[in-house]
């Protein structure tokens, strides 16, 4: 197996996640079975999927001290991922998401909120020093920290994969240290309507390799050579929690292995994505080999 190392900087959450036969109406109560209790968050599920495909998986995120903390650091462990601490020792409210599963089809709503603000208590050159990545995956969140990372990353040589969920102010800073950006159907800066004019909003700023994930619909790219799709093969879908960030992670892994093919990349990190899809929260799928 290559050993390659990868660095993940970004959120980690708390998902604690209910399956219902169909999204209820509102002043309802609802009675499911008892809810998964989850690790969560973009760049955490990012790194799990790297760690599951490589096992040199980094993360740097704040969770600090709080109920939590053990359950946290029990998953890293179980998922192999090797953790750096933002705000070691530090009191912080954990983030916690909320979330809704349609058994019928596996949609999912969710409810959250944004982390607190941090003072981090590692430097990003320490970070990149003791880690030595040979890619980095930002997801937005910390972004005074993450920017850093990802300046000094350039700096290196090192390709900086920037994920896009929603938009995020951050990204404006974020986005032209990007070699790679891989963004959802939901993600529009100011101004933007469409895929096209998404596509060319990261040509402007000179970002060479850009995606767009759809769901269970095929993912629409963009390089130097032109635009087209890569297509996503179909599966039956119990719940899809989770697998835009393990696209996401696996997508770094087969970037390094595939000596930067983006499409080849694409490809390969849809599938595992897709695997995800086929099980109930974000860890069940980890038993299974692609």
């Amino acid at each position: 197996m290559n050993q390659f190392r990868g660095l993940f900087i970004g959120l980690t959450t708390i998902d604690i996640q209910y399956f219902v036969e169909s999204f209820p109406s509102a002043n309802k109560k609802i009675k499911t079975a008892p809810p998964e209790i989850l690790v969560g968050g973009p760049a955490t599920n990012a790194a799990v999927a790297f760690s599951y495909l490589n096992n040199h998986a980094f993360l740097a995120t704040a969770t600090g001290s709080n109920s939590f903390s053990g359950f946290v650091e029990s998953d890293f462990k179980l998922t192999g991922i090797r953790h750096f601490d933002l705000t070691k020792n530090q009191q912080k409210k954990p983030v916690i998401a909320s979330v809704i599963t349609d058994e019928s089809n596996g949609d999912r709503n969710i409810f959250t909120h944004h982390p607190e603000t941090i003072q981090p208590s590692v430097s990003p050159e320490y970070l990149l020093e003791k880690t030595s990545p040979q890619i980095l995956l930002l997801d937005g969140f910390y972004p005074e920290f993450s920017i850093a990372c990802a300046q000094l990353a350039k700096e290196k040589g090192i390709p900086v994969v920037v994920d896009g969920g929603s938009w995020k102010p951050q990204y404006f800073e974020l986005i032209p240290l990007a070699d790679v950006v891989i963004c959802s159907s939901d993600f529009y800066p100011p101004k933007i309507v469409d895929n096209n004019t998404l596509f060319d909003f990261f040509e402007a700023q000179n970002v060479k390799k850009a995606a767009i994930s759809r769901g269970g619909k095929s993912i629409l790219y963009s390089t130097k050579k032109g635009r087209g799709e890569v297509p996503v093969k179909t599966a039956e879908v119990v719940d899809t929690l989770g697998a835009g960030d393990y696209l996401h992670g696996a997508f770094c892994y087969y970037y390094l292995y595939y000596e930067f093919d983006f499409l080849a990349a694409l490809e390969k990190a849809a599938e595992l994505a897709t695997l995800s899809c086929r099980f109930r929260g974000t860890r069940e799928w980890l038993k299974y080999s692609t």
